[in-house]
Parts: structure tokens; sequence; C-alpha cells
């Protein structure tokens, strides 16, 4: 089965029957960008199912969207936010170290708490509390 990317975030709407739901997840598996998945905004139903495909990747394939996947912390009552606090938690520092330096700058200049308060959460991994300690890990956007 091939659907478009529309009928594909339709029937990944939390509203759909589980087998609807089941089907799209082995279908949106096969689509490598995973762009396509960071809180689609004309699909908000189906964010949980797109945290889903997203947080079994790899660190590696995760790696480029990391800012992306901060950005789902902003309110953790969007649906899919929970698993992309686990996933993150789970990563490897050295892929998270600078796109939360970045995130922290636009958190501050927002003055959203909130997110704030949610990111740091993962400092309580003690492996990424020592790489954001290196400066050498420092680096600017």
């Amino acid at each position: 089965m091939s659907v478009d990317i529309d009928t594909l975030f339709e029937m990944m709407d939390e509203g759909q029957p589980v087998e609807v739901q089941e089907e799209a997840l082995r279908e949106a598996r096969k689509i490598k960008s995973l762009s396509v998945f960071m809180q689609p905004i004309e699909y908000g139903w189906s964010w949980e199912n797109c945290a889903k495909v997203i947080c079994e990747k790899t660190d590696e394939e995760l790696n480029k969207y990391t800012c992306e996947m901060l950005e789902w912390l902003q309110d953790i009552n969007w649906p899919g936010a929970f698993l992309i606090m686990e996933r993150l938690e789970k990563m490897e520092p050295q892929f998270l170290v600078h796109a939360v330096g970045y995130q922290v700058k636009q958190a501050l200049l927002l003055k959203d708490n909130e997110w704030l308060g949610w990111m740091s959460y993962l400092i309580k991994n003690k492996k990424f509390y020592d790489a954001l300690s290196e400066k050498k890990n420092i680096r600017k956007y």
C-alpha cells in the first residue's frame, strides 16, 4: 500500500481506529525525510503517531532534527511531547548539546520558563550534564 502524505496524516489521526493508525505507522516508517513528522501544523491530532515514528530512529538519524524535537517541549501537553522527551533523554549527549544551547537561548529570549523547565529535565542525565559543562562543546549558532 502506498498513500499520499495527506492521506497518511489523516490515517495517523488519534481519532482513527487502531488498525488504521497501525497501517499508517507501517507506511510512515518507510519515509526517510523525518522533517514531515515534526509537528505538522495541519495535522495536530497525528502528532502522537508522528512522535512514535521519530522515536524509533537512531541518534544518528535524529541528529539533524534535535532543534525541532526540542521545540516539541514548549508545551508538554502537545500530543507526542512525552514520547519526544523520553527519546531525547536517551540520546547520546554529543547529538544534543548544541541544539539545547541554541534552544535555551531561544526560550530565554521568549521568556518561556515552561519550555526552559522541560528542557532542564535533560540535564538529569549525568553524561549530558558533563557534556554541557565541557567548553570544547560550546559553539555559537
